[in-house]
């Protein structure tokens, strides 16, 4: 009897599996983290792009992005439908051989750009859409925290004044009270 070895490494008999659904095959979607090789992300655009003066700095092979040699092995052995990396910290679309979409993420973090952001995407047989998401800026987000404190802080002192006040007041009637 045939066995199969199921993701948690223990073995499965195939048949337990007899009414399974096949599909047919569909060309892999490619998550790397290093992008495939490109000069630089000079033809790069959009506003999670990297700044202009960034954009022109020719990248490292193996460092920045895979070697020329490395990206055109992964290309032939998978030929994939996309292609999603990330590690330049800036977004970026690249057509490689006019064939092969790839789509750099921009980074996650406001530690590595102000407008951090990630994409969703939904996958079929046959198609896949994505959209990409922004988080506020770092300094709107920090505007909203300072601005939500002095008004908490401003709103607590004017309860303690009415406070203040309603204590004074009660005080001023005990005493009132206390010489009748």
């Amino acid at each position: 009897m045939e066995r199969w070895w199921n993701a948690l490494g223990g073995a499965q008999h195939y048949g337990q599996c007899k009414n399974t659904e096949s599909f047919a095959q569909t060309a892999p979607v490619l998550l790397q983290h290093y992008p495939l090789y490109r000069v630089s992300d000079a033809m790069c655009t959009g506003v999670d792009a990297a700044p202009l003066d960034d954009r022109y700095q020719l990248f490292q092979e193996r460092y920045d992005v895979l070697s020329k040699n490395a990206s055109k092995k992964l290309l032939w052995w998978f030929k994939p439908r996309l292609i999603l990396s990330g590690h330049t910290h800036h977004g970026c679309e690249v057509l490689h051989e006019n064939l092969y979409p790839e789509i750099s993420v921009p980074s996650f973090s406001w530690r590595n750009r102000n407008n951090p952001s990630f994409i969703l995407g939904t996958f079929s047989r046959s198609d896949f859409r994505l959209s990409k998401c922004f988080l506020p800026e770092e300094r709107s987000v920090l505007a909203l925290y300072c601005s939500s404190c002095l008004i908490i802080a401003l709103i607590t002192l004017s309860h303690m004044k009415m406070f203040r006040r309603s204590l004074h007041m009660l005080n001023s009637l005990l005493r009132k009270h206390k010489t009748l």
